[in-house]
């Protein structure tokens, strides 16, 4: 159960959301370039959110 909690509630509520909506997207048959460009949007908000994670994470240790 701990393995379960390492990476935060957040991670896997966010993982769960991303998979649902890409389900959603594949069985309704989106475009490609749907898809291609919810996965870029997805990918920048995760890069956003670890950047934020990183510099909350170095201020908390001073």
């Amino acid at each position: 159960m701990g393995e379960l909690n390492k990476y935060g509630i957040g991670f896997w509520i966010g993982g769960g959301v991303y998979s649902i909506i890409n389900m959603i997207m594949n069985y309704k048959n989106a475009a490609q370039s749907s898809i291609l460009t919810y996965n870029y949007l997805i990918t920048g908000v995760a890069v956003i959110g670890l950047l934020i994670n990183l510099i909350l994470l170095k201020r908390g240790r001073k």
